[in-house]
C-alpha cells in the first residue's frame, strides 16, 4: 500500500489569535448527478408525509383530551373568578369588621380604664369601710365607757358644784389679791416718789421746791416733771398745803387769761369761786 501524503496545514494570525486548518479536500467527482436529485425529492417528500401523518394522528389522538383540559381550565378560570369575587366581597366584609374591632378595641381600653377605676373605688371603699368598722368598735367601747360615766353623774354633778363653789372663792381670792397687789404697787410708787423728795396726800404727789422761781419758770419746771402747780380744792389739801410749806412762799396753780379774764387752775381742775374764798 502507498503511504498517504500529509495534508497541508494553513494558517491565518488575526491580531493574538492563530487559526490552523488542513487543506480541503478536493471534491469528489459525482458519478451519477442526474439520479441523485430525484432521490433527494423522493426522501423529502416521504418525510414530509410522515410528519403530516404524525401531526394528523397526534391531532386526532390529543385534540380532544385538550379541548377537555380547556374546558376543565374555563371552568377552573371560572371557579377562580367567583372566588376572587367572593375574596373581594370577603375583603370589604373584612375592613368593615376591622373598623368594628378597632372600636371594639377603643371600648375594650375604655371599659378597662373604667373598671381599673372601679376597681380602685372598690379598694378605697373597703379600706373606708375597715376604717368604720374600727370606728364603730371604738365607738361602742365609747358608748359603754359613757354607760359608766352616766351612773357616775350624780357624784360627778356634785364635785363640780363644789368645783364652782371653789372657782367662786378662787376668783374672788384672786380679786383681792389683785387689790393688794394695787395697793402694794401704789405704795411701792409712793415709796419711790417719797424717796425723790415728793409728799403723798390725797392720792396725789406734791413736791416743794426751795429754789427761788417766778410763777412761769415753776409752771414749765412742773411740766419737766409730768406735773403742774397744784390745785386747792379742799379744806384739809389747803391745811396740808399750809403745814408741809412751814412758812416758805410758794407758787399755787391758779391764774387767768390776761387782767380781765376768769381764774382756772393749770391742772384742768374745775376753778369754784365760792369754795377757793373759804
Amino acid at each position: 500500500m502507498k503511504d498517504k501524503e500529509a495534508p497541508d496545514a494553513h494558517f491565518t494570525v488575526d491580531k493574538q489569535n492563530i487559526s490552523l486548518w488542513p487543506q480541503e479536500p478536493p471534491p469528489k467527482s459525482d458519478l451519477c448527478p442526474v439520479l441523485r436529485k430525484p432521490l433527494s425529492l423522493r426522501v423529502a417528500f416521504i418525510c414530509l408525509s410522515l410528519v403530516l401523518v404524525t401531526a394528523i394522528v397526534l391531532q386526532a389522538i390529543f385534540y380532544p383530551r385538550l379541548m377537555d383540559k380547556i374546558l376543565d381550565m374555563k371552568n377552573d378560570a371560572q371557579i377562580l373568578k367567583d372566588r376572587v369575587d367572593n375574596i373581594s366581597t370577603l375583603g370589604s366584609v373584612l375592613e368593615k369588621d376591622r373598623g368594628r374591632l378597632e372600636n371594639a378595641e377603643v371600648q375594650m381600653q375604655i371599659l378597662n380604664t373604667s373598671l381599673t377605676r372601679v376597681r380602685s373605688q372598690i379598694l378605697s371603699l373597703r379600706t373606708s369601710m375597715e376604717q368604720a368598722s374600727a370606728q364603730i368598735s371604738v365607738l361602742a367601747r365609747s358608748w359603754e365607757e359613757v354607760d359608766n360615766l352616766s351612773s357616775k353623774i350624780p357624784e360627778l354633778q356634785r364635785d363640780l358644784d363644789k368645783a364652782s363653789t371653789l372657782n367662786a372663792k378662787v376668783r374672788g381670792l384672786q380679786s383681792s389679791l389683785e387689790n393688794v397687789n394695787k395697793v402694794l404697787q401704789g405704795q411701792s410708787d409712793i415709796l419711790e416718789m417719797v424717796s425723790r423728795g415728793w409728799k403723798y396726800f390725797g392720792g396725789n404727789f406734791y413736791y416743794f421746791s426751795h429754789t427761788p422761781k417766778t410763777w412761769y419758770s415753776a409752771e414749765q419746771f412742773c411740766i419737766s416733771r409730768d406735773s403742774h402747780l397744784t390745785s386747792v380744792t379742799s379744806e384739809s389739801e389747803q391745811e396740808f398745803l399750809y403745814k408741809a410749806a412751814d412758812g416758805l412762799p410758794l407758787w399755787i396753780g391758779l391764774t387767768k387769761a390776761g387782767s380781765e379774764g376768769d381764774w382756772y387752775w393749770v391742772d384742768e381742775t374745775s376753778f369754784n369761786k365760792k369754795q377757793s374764798e373759804r
